[in-house]
């Protein structure tokens, strides 16, 4: 199948909806196999593909239109990529193979991949209407210019997220108070010694955290909003919110292959439709998965486009890695899918140094938890886990 041009409508062998990580890695993965095959790229945001997880550390400083593209211009013409910017799809008709955009354009496709990435969590409380969200590059352009005008901020939700948004709105001098229902900081990542560590470093840069609040209401008084909860009214300028992210239903509700929380496929990325797959934060993954995770989203892609290209790969759970910079301290988190409590761990430091803590199952590590090294140790600390070094070996790389 090529792609048909000087017509409205144009045909491809594989179209994919959606230039997040895992849609662009699947776009790669399909050009290494299938070298002379057509291919559409269709991307709903005015700018090339992104790297989306800078949006949360570049909200102070701000950032220009292709500062954290993943690929040039050229790399699409290079490889004969049909790239369709700022172009949302409104439907796909699956018996006629075909889609159509919101700038009028038709294509015809041999096989579809829907990437379209997630969407946020709503606090489901009178007065959501008010809470503002970051998920794209337009976003946060917009809630940087608004933060500028403002003095007082509350953050909603203590995950990784929530806190590079308050260390961001600190960093703009805003006066930053960070809440949520969580017991503490990062605590799907974190350990109790290192959330406490955490909590430390936060306070002594001036921003209020408060935990285990259930915020009930939020109003609006004049120019200001009251965040209530339990024992604690934040009276602020700006609400903004991080808790959580599931799938988006645009497109797979209106194909019935929408579940929960993120659309259904089964391990080969297929949904029930036949010659049409998903991958990424879109898709419905098993309690207990990765979701939201820069590896996770391209192993996703690389999978379905080897899928798409006729391989026959299967996803499975893969290791949990987290990295985060708060006011330039690192925090590094990494563990394979079945650690339990039952694994042997070790602290082998928790000093000026900062902190590292390995676990060990017969004699391989399987999880670290590290504060205070550099990235470039993070990589060795992940390399040791993919090649189940004894801890003692691993950590002797830091002591």
């Amino acid at each position: 199948m090529s792609k048909i041009t000087g017509s409205k409508t144009m045909k491809y062998d594989y179209a994919v909806i959606g230039a997040c990580k895992a849609g662009l890695t699947a776009v790669e993965t399909l050009r290494e196999r299938a070298p002379e095959a057509s291919i559409l790229l269709i991307n709903g945001e005015d700018r090339l593909p992104y790297k989306r997880t800078q949006l949360t550390k570049k909200l102070a400083s701000g950032f220009s239109p292709d500062d954290f593209s993943l690929k040039d211009e050229g790399w699409y013409s290079d490889n004969s990529i049909e790239l369709w910017n700022n172009t949302r799809v409104l439907e796909i008709d699956k018996e006629k193979h075909e889609l159509i955009c919101s700038d009028g354009r038709t294509a015809v496709w041999g096989k579809l991949l829907i990437a379209t990435g997630a969407i946020p969590f709503q606090v489901d409380i009178p007065g959501r209407e008010f809470v503002k969200h970051l998920r794209s590059a337009a976003d946060t352009e917009i809630l940087r210019a608004e933060l500028l005008s403002c003095r007082r901020v509350a953050v909603i939700g203590q995950g990784v997220e929530g806190v590079e948004i308050a260390e961001q709105c600190r960093k703009m001098g805003l006066e930053v108070h960070l809440t949520g229902r969580d017991s503490r900081l990062m605590q799907r990542w974190l350990n109790q010694r290192l959330s406490g560590k955490l909590l430390s470093l936060f306070k002594s840069e001036g921003v209020h955290c408060s935990f285990s609040r259930d915020v009930s209401n939020i109003t609006k008084e004049g120019d200001h909003y009251r965040v209530h909860s339990p024992g604690e009214v934040l009276e602020v300028d700006i609400v903004l919110a991080s808790t959580g992210i599931r799938g988006n239903p645009a497109l797979a509700e209106a194909l019935g292959i929408y579940g929960k929380k993120g659309i259904a496929c089964d391990t080969s990325l297929q949904t029930r439709i036949q010659d049409i797959y998903a991958a990424g934060d879109a898709v419905e993954v098993p309690s207990g998965w990765p979701r939201g995770l820069w590896h996770w989203a391209e192993y996703q892609g690389r999978t379905a486009g080897m899928n798409m290209s006729g391989e026959s790969q299967k996803i499975e759970n893969i290791p949990t890695r987290l990295k985060c910079e708060p006011f330039g301290k690192f925090y590094f988190s990494m563990a394979l899918p079945d650690v339990n409590e039952d694994d042997k761990s070790t602290v082998f430091f928790d000093d000026k140094r900062g902190y590292l803590k390995i676990f060990e199952r017969e004699g391989r590590s399987v999880a670290a938890l590290m504060e205070g090294l550099s990235k470039d140790d993070s990589k060795i600390l992940e390399k040791g886990i993919h090649q189940g070094m004894p801890a003692e070996s691993l950590a002797s790389s830091f002591i």
